[in-house]
C-alpha cells in the first residue's frame, strides 16, 4: 500500500506551517483531533496563550530551553524552565504559553477526547507575559 493510502485509512493528514513568531511546525494530524508536532524556533519567541477543553499536551524538549508560563485562578503567573531531555504534561483547562529559545527543537503530542478546533485563546495570560524578560530565564 502507497504512503498516502496508508494516511487516509487511517485518518491522518499532514499539517506542515511556518508560524508568524519565526517557528517551523511539522506535524500530523488524526481525525480524532489528536496530533504530533515537531517545533523548530529560529528566532526564540513566544507563542500564543491559549488552553483545550479536553486536550491534553505532553511537551518534550528534544534540544534547548523552553519557558512554560501559566496561571492560577488568582492571576499568579508562574514561570517553569525547561531544557533538554526534559517533559511535561499541561492538563486540559490549563492556560499556557510556550517561549522556545532560537533554535530549540520540542516535541508535542495533543491527546484526549476532542476535535481539531479545541483551541482557545487566553488574553489574560498574553498580559501576565507581556513584561517577562525571558532572557533572564533561559
Amino acid at each position: 500500500m502507497e504512503e498516502k493510502e496508508v494516511a487516509t485509512q487511517y485518518g491522518v493528514k499532514t499539517n506542515f506551517r511556518l508560524m508568524p513568531n519565526g517557528e517551523a511546525r511539522l506535524g500530523l494530524v488524526a481525525t480524532d483531533g489528536s496530533s504530533y508536532t515537531r517545533t523548530v524556533n529560529q528566532t526564540g519567541a513566544w507563542q500564543n496563550s491559549h488552553y483545550h477543553e479536553k486536550y491534553q499536551e505532553v511537551y518534550i524538549v528534544q534540544t534547548g530551553k523552553v519557558v512554560l508560563a501559566t496561571y492560577e485562578a488568582n492571576d499568579e503567573l508562574k514561570l517553569t524552565v525547561y531544557q533538554t531531555g526534559d517533559y511535561f504534561v499541561v492538563p486540559a483547562r490549563q492556560s499556557h504559553n510556550i517561549y522556545q529559545e532560537a533554535h530549540a527543537v520540542t516535541h508535542n503530542v495533543k491527546f484526549g477526547d476532542s476535535e481539531p478546533t479545541d483551541w482557545h485563546a487566553d488574553e489574560q495570560l498574553d498580559r501576565l507575559i507581556a513584561d517577562v524578560d525571558v532572557q533572564t530565564l533561559v
